[in-house]
């Protein structure tokens, strides 16, 4: 999957720093606290909450309560996620870091202890994507001793972490595309499968060798499942290869398991954060990504994609959260 993925910095970066920086802790946590229920959090689920702290607010232990129920599909430990973080430093009443203002939802490749903290992992489980939960964080339970100078957290600040559950895995993944079948347009490269219906090509006999300069999304079966927002977590299996060219630079169908990955994340390139957005599930499409919606004059030393390539990657959509 890492040749699809981009080259250039998360704009998630930051949060992914936050996060992974966490000590955890032994202690029982998830408990409601009457002295939390004092905080104040307003908005909704999907937009930057406003947090009101009170003065002179202090944390007896790390809690963490559901403020508002979702009722979409649940985050599950070790699976992708997408999730919304706010932190709010007690001391200041300041916000450290939101991934709203990066205006994109921080993309975990597992909701795990590993890439969140364990309290946030211990309470979540299971929650319902559309719901939000609040926690009372202390020292312990985020950066320890060392603080984090980055948020302006220092080594006593409590911190209240305002979390949206965004999106979890998809609960239903297909073993193929399944749905009706379209006819393309004329020039369309062809898809090439071997007896067992696996995609292992893209043939374009009888094209122009100059590449198209326009972005396309072209359907091949249009499914009749959910579709793919800015913000699910999709499963897929590609193929790709240079615009003229017989080899194929990535794929994934010979792996056995569909790839999961967030949309709207800066994790794909563009071609394809873009491109498959609307996408039912059962869908097959070609995508056809000009340099400018995929790596650009990039150098890509032994990925067999030159500098201003034009990509052309089929896809099957198998499963949307």
């Amino acid at each position: 999957m890492s040749r699809l993925r981009r080259f250039t910095a998360l704009t998630a970066a930051a949060a992914l720093v936050l996060v992974t920086a966490a000590c955890g802790s032994d202690d029982e946590n998830g408990v409601e606290s009457a002295a939390l229920s004092d905080v104040e959090v307003t908005g909704e689920v999907g937009q930057k909450p406003d947090v009101t702290v009170p003065e002179d607010f202090a944390l007896e232990e790390t809690v963490g309560t559901e403020h508002t129920e979702g009722d979409g599909v649940p985050l599950v430990a070790g699976k992708p996620a997408l999730i919304h973080i706010t932190m709010v430093n007690v001391r200041t009443g300041d916000v450290a870091i939101s991934t709203y203002d990066q205006e994109q939802p921080l993309y975990l490749q597992a909701f795990d202890e590993a890439n969140l903290f364990k309290t946030i992992v211990e309470t979540m489980e299971g929650a319902a994507s559309g719901s939000r939960y609040v926690f009372g964080m202390q020292p312990g339970d985020l950066y320890g001793e060392q603080g984090n100078t980055q948020f302006g957290i220092e080594p006593d600040d409590d911190v209240i972490a305002v979390v949206d559950a965004i999106s979890g895995p998809p609960e239903e993944v297909l073993d193929g595309p399944d749905g009706e079948a379209v006819d393309p347009p004329a020039d369309t490269p062809t898809v090439v499968e071997d007896g067992d219906g696996q995609v292992t090509g893209i043939d374009f006999s009888g094209l122009p060798k100059a590449a198209p300069e326009e972005f396309q999304v072209i359907t091949l079966i249009e499914g009749e499942g959910p579709e793919a927002r800015d913000d699910s977590v999709v499963s897929f299996n590609y193929l790709g290869q240079v615009w003229g060219r017989e080899q194929v630079f990535d794929e994934s169908y010979s792996r056995g398991e569909p790839t999961p990955f967030g949309l709207g994340v800066s994790g794909l390139i563009r071609a394809w954060d873009e491109g498959l957005v609307g996408t039912k599930r059962g869908s097959r499409v070609m995508i056809i990504a000009p340099p400018e919606m995929a790596y650009g004059d990039q150098e890509r030393p032994g990925s067999g994609i030159p500098p201003n390539s034009t990509l052309v990657f089929v896809i099957d959509v198998l499963g949307v959260s």
